[in-house]
């Protein structure tokens, strides 16, 4: 039995991506941005970077390590401002 929802998969050439997104399946998979298209298929899709991703793990390991005094050397390990290393450490940056 066959509902509205199903649909017959099908083999999608590369030449069928448009251009601006074949970088994307050539990076993830055909596969992968197929099922990419079945959830986000028409809408607006932000991807955050990288860096904004690693901020909270680098976060919580600056926490781990602070001793309550040591502002400067995790600045210095972490290439980051006292200020900054304060803010961290005081739950201010999001």
């Amino acid at each position: 039995m066959s509902t509205p929802y199903m649909t017959t998969v099908r083999a999608i050439p590369m030449s069928d991506i448009p251009e601006e997104y074949r970088d994307i399946a050539e990076a993830i998979g055909m596969e992968a941005f197929t099922q990419l298209t079945l959830l986000c298929g028409g809408q607006s899709l932000y991807i955050p970077k990288r860096e904004s991703l690693e901020r909270n793990a680098r976060d919580r390991e600056i926490r781990a390590r602070f001793d309550g005094g040591n502002y400067r050397a995790l600045a210095a390990q972490f290439r980051l401002s006292e200020r900054q290393i304060r803010k961290i450490i005081n739950g201010v940056r999001s």
